[in-house]
């Protein structure tokens, strides 16, 4: 069947910018697209829509509602905008890993022979049934070179690659989301990046996992995924109200006129985020146990979860360090008009996918 004018136009547009794609963070809470412009330094965000799902369409990263997931996808390129149908997709969950290596000196095939060898320690999930990258960060201080692995194992990609294939998207890159975290760190504080490089602790919370990264020397140098997010209290209020999981989450963000949550609301909200940052604190307390050299002095905060009343208050006097929102927002342009909840929101629910978007097919 001959392809329609809109079809044909569409193809066009994706084709004018060869090297660029969309960014897609498929959550458990929702989809978010984006479509940026420009060059490092220069980024605009042009496009961003999202689509909220329903219950446990994912659980983990394993697919429940494949359907819900493409109208979704759809849905939300629809609201945005966006014509490309070449994607870059975030991955995460268990099926993933990233791992910091030390290699040494050798020609490019050397190297990545060490770095191919040695990763198949760190992949739980089997080296044989992942696809495995790689990125030489740069020297190392004790000599030969640092390398940034990340792996994903294949029925993960082919899951969420057929979800984009039955949207008619091309997932032409595919990356993880807590490296895209770190990717977009380092565009947002590019001019200093020197500082935050002698220690900087990332988290973002999202709804069903809570992402860990502390930023050091260049690059991530520890990362961990925990599986507790901002849907435990959705299901918490469930739980204890006796209502339904949307009416769940309308009471979970519903305020007065003063801005106020209800007393019981905020409650079982401040008991999660409590428990959350238990989990947040063990690890990192894990990770400086590992070397006295290898402390952080600064925080950032990201993820819709990390909106959650209190949540920044308690975690700075957890970690004895002064906490702050990523703000992805001026430092990559965006018309405030895309922003109908305010700069602060958007910020935290689209540094994944605009992370994603900045990647470049080569």
């Amino acid at each position: 069947m001959a392809a329609s004018l809109k079809e044909q136009l569409d193809d066009l547009l994706a084709k004018l910018n060869p090297g660029g794609v969309f960014g897609i963070d498929i959550g458990a809470h929702s989809i978010k697209v984006c479509e940026i412009s420009g060059t490092p330094g220069k980024f605009k965000v042009d496009k961003f829509g999202t689509y909220v799902l329903s219950e446990a369409a994912i659980i983990e990263d394993q697919i429940q509602k494949p359907e819900e997931l493409i109208e979704g996808v759809l849905e939300a390129m629809k609201r945005a905008g966006i014509k490309s149908k070449v994607a870059c997709i975030g991955l995460y969950g268990p099926n993933t890993m990233t791992k910091r290596l030390n290699v040494p000196e050798g020609t490019n095939e050397e190297i990545e022979d060490h770095i191919m060898w040695e990763a198949e320690q760190y992949i739980t999930f089997g080296a044989d049934e992942s696809q495995v990258g790689f990125h030489i960060i740069g020297d190392n201080e004790g000599g030969g070179k640092d390398a940034l692995v990340a792996a994903a194992r294949n029925e993960l990609i082919e899951n969420f690659s057929k979800i984009l294939t039955e949207a008619k998207i091309n997932p032409k890159i595919v990356d993880l989301n807590i490296l895209s975290l770190s990717n977009v760190f380092e565009e947002v504080y590019r001019d200093e990046l020197d500082e935050y490089s002698q220690g900087t602790l990332l988290l973002d919370f999202g709804a069903q996992t809570t992402k860990i990264l502390v930023y050091k020397r260049n690059g991530p140098i520890f990362t961990k995924e925990l599986p507790i997010g901002g849907g435990l209290i959705t299901e918490e209020i469930q739980r204890q109200m006796g209502v339904s999981y949307e009416e769940a989450e309308d009471l979970k963000t519903t305020t007065d006129e003063n801005g106020n949550l209800p007393d019981e609301i905020l409650t079982i909200i401040n008991n999660q985020v409590d428990q959350t940052l238990a989990e947040v604190k063990k690890n990192i307390n894990f990770y400086i146990s590992q070397g006295s050299a290898e402390k952080v002095s600064y925080c950032f905060v990201t993820g819709g979860a990390s909106l959650s009343p209190g949540l920044v208050e308690k975690l700075a006097a957890l970690t004895g360090l002064e906490v702050k929102s990523l703000s992805i927002f001026p430092s990559i342009k965006i018309d405030q008009k895309k922003a109908e909840a305010g700069l602060e929101q958007l910020s935290a629910v689209s540094a994944i996918a605009v992370g994603l978007a900045m990647r470049k097919i080569n």
